[in-house]
């Protein structure tokens, strides 16, 4: 949820919405600089075929040429598909290509937290926790007032039990623990901080579950770490079970996926009333690390013949063991929409310049649903495509502009005779009133399940470990 001031037709300051429940009227610093790639003297602006100059007509001709059949032979590969027009247009296409293959794969992503819920809980959940609402808070590897923040919205929550005016407030001021290896924003926060191994946590985790009885058949093992950790450990489980329905474990992105499943016993266990669940609003069956392995894989063994990679550069930011460069110039027809002129658009046959966020239309749903209309500040100024242009073209065989996709998108989805004036109101407040959001879903942690999966793990190593965090 951000507004955008323009002078003379060009953005210049972005700033949050404050009728947006996620945004709340404040922006990060990451989505207030996204006013500088609009002019970026580095944006890609010309359509490169085999990394050369080319003339858009001739891109014309050959997605006009493009016989893709029953799309046996056709991939497409994205990033996180977070916007409803996007996944409408998705739909659309696998249903023209019935033997085609979709593909997301982001390399910092919440694939990890989608992997816990499916291990705890059977099925495939995002986690809301209620920063506002805990008492007692235990962080494991998650920077959620830094790094894994996706808005300002947690750092608000987290604040507001946080201000100490009186001595009510005293009584109802939260306490953040936090368990990390690199120092994080949240751990400058921290009342009490343990440093240890990214890769210890999970075993920090499995004594935690073990001493709340959150899983049968743990034992506590002290982690290893000596007193320390035996005293933060002790000190750690009697504030949660002392604050029961108020107290809150959270596991970061970086945390593989038993640390999730075991923070939600340990809340299951613990009585709180401080997390809910979602199912998903767009699907995400084909998604994550390895789902690009197994692109790779078709693309090496000659399965696909034409792949369209629409932003992104999965030819830098794909884990090094796929291959994905040497994989990517066994396609025959490679299509790459991209801002730069990178290593992908280095090995696609075509590259496309990808129009900015601020110069094209969209929508963006939240993890639960809610949608924001994304209207364009100025027009492309190297006449750049979206995604859902690009595709809708591919499967249409004609180009429509990214305002009708969305708009009919939108127009579909409301009901009654005031439509127009139901996506005037979206458009002016930022928000779809109309958007459907997830409800809360009642869910049991399968503990079983969870040991088992825990028992399986190898332990973890000895010696340096090197993390890897976004910059």
């Amino acid at each position: 949820g951000l507004l955008v001031e323009t002078h003379d037709g060009r953005p210049t300051k972005i700033e949050g919405n404050p009728d947006h429940p996620h945004s709340l009227g404040s922006a990060t610093a990451f989505q207030q600089a996204t006013v500088l790639g609009v002019y970026d003297p580095d944006r890609s602006a010309k359509v490169l075929n085999s990394g050369k100059e080319a003339k858009w007509p001739d891109l014309v001709a050959a997605i006009g040429k493009l016989s893709l059949g029953d799309g046996a032979g056709l991939r497409i590969l994205s990033g996180f598909v977070s916007s409803p027009t996007l996944a409408a247009v998705r739909a659309d296409a696998l249903k023209k290509f019935p033997k085609a293959k979709w593909v997301e794969y982001e390399a910092l992503s919440r694939d990890n937290e989608l992997a816990g819920s499916q291990l705890a809980y059977g099925q495939p959940l995002y986690a809301h926790p209620k920063w506002d609402k805990a008492k007692i808070i235990v962080a494991l590897d998650h920077d959620f007032l830094g790094l894994d923040a996706p808005s300002p919205f947690f750092t608000a929550a987290f604040a507001k039990r946080r201000r100490v005016e009186s001595e009510a407030d005293l009584e109802k001021m939260s306490r953040l623990y936090a368990v990390e290896s690199q120092f994080s924003l949240t751990g400058a926060n921290a009342d009490h901080r343990l440093r240890m191994k990214g890769s210890d946590v999970r075993q920090f985790a499995s004594d935690l579950a073990a001493a709340v009885g959150a899983v049968a058949g743990l034992n506590v093992v002290g982690n290893g770490g000596g007193d320390k950790r035996a005293k933060f450990l002790a000190a750690v489980v009697k504030d949660l079970k002392a604050a029961g329905a108020e107290a809150l474990v959270a596991a970061g992105p970086r945390q593989p996926a038993i640390v999730h499943a075991l923070a939600a016993a340990i809340n299951e266990k613990l009585g709180s009333a401080c997390v809910t669940y979602t199912k998903p609003v767009i699907d995400k069956a084909n998604s994550g690390v390895d789902a690009l392995k197994a692109l790779a894989a078709e693309m090496t063994g000659g399965q696909v013949s034409t792949l369209v990679i629409l932003g992104g550069n999965p030819a830098y930011a794909a884990p090094a063991d796929v291959q994905f460069s040497v994989a990517l110039s066994k396609v025959a027809t490679s299509i790459h929409l991209g801002q730069e002129a990178d290593e992908t658009a280095a090995g696609a046959t075509w590259h496309i310049p990808e129009a900015h966020v601020l110069e094209s239309w969209g929508d963006e749903a939240t993890s639960d649903g809610l949608a924001a209309i994304q209207q364009p500040m100025i027009e492309p100024i190297h006449g750049g495509k979206t995604a859902a242009e690009l595709v809708n073209w591919i499967t249409t065989g004609k180009f429509t502009k990214g305002h009708d996709l969305v708009k009919n998108y939108w127009l579909a989805q409301f009901t009654g005779n005031q439509k127009e004036e139901m996506w005037r109101k979206a458009l002016h407040d930022g928000v779809v009133a109309a958007s459907k959001t997830a409800d809360a879903v009642k869910v049991t942690v399968d503990s079983k399940k969870v040991a088992a999966a825990l028992a399986a793990e190898a332990k973890a190593g000895s010696g340096l470990e090197v993390g890897f965090y976004p910059s």
